[in-house]
Parts: structure tokens; sequence; C-alpha cells
């Protein structure tokens, strides 16, 4: 599990609550994974625009954060 989800705890009580709490929304967290992962945009270049690159490298930013955000809410078999 990503340690960003225990950030302040420092007792492993609290930690171990903070696990339970997380696998209790995991059905939750795999369909917000499957909303986030139809948000990915895609994005052929026009060189014809003069901003083409700029257009390219918000697509770029935001499917970054996508994968981000989506990375942080898969939790795996192996973490539990």
């Amino acid at each position: 599990m990503d340690t960003r989800w225990y950030k302040g705890f420092k007792e492993k009580d609290a930690k171990d609550k903070r696990t339970r709490e997380i696998l209790a929304y995991r059905n939750a967290y795999d369909t917000l994974k499957e909303v986030l992962e139809d948000q990915f945009e895609e994005s052929v270049p026009d060189y014809k625009n003069p901003s083409w690159a700029h257009e390219q490298a918000d697509v770029n930013g935001a499917n970054r954060k996508l994968r981000q955000v989506i990375k942080l809410i898969t939790i795996l078999d192996k973490d539990t």
C-alpha cells in the first residue's frame, strides 16, 4: 500500500486502523479507478497549430496526474 496513506501516523495501532479503513473502501477505489481510466486524453499533434506543443503538454500533464491518483488508489493483494 502506498505509504502516503500513512502520513502523520506514528503508532502501529493507528496505522493498522488506517489500513482497515482503506481496505473497507477497496470496492469503491476499484470503481473510481475504472472511472478515472476513462478520463485519459489522447492528442494528435496538429503541427499547423502554433500552440500544439502547449496543448500536448496539457494533455500529458493531465494524464500524468490521473496515473498518480490511479496508482494511489490501486490496492493490490500483496500489499495487504
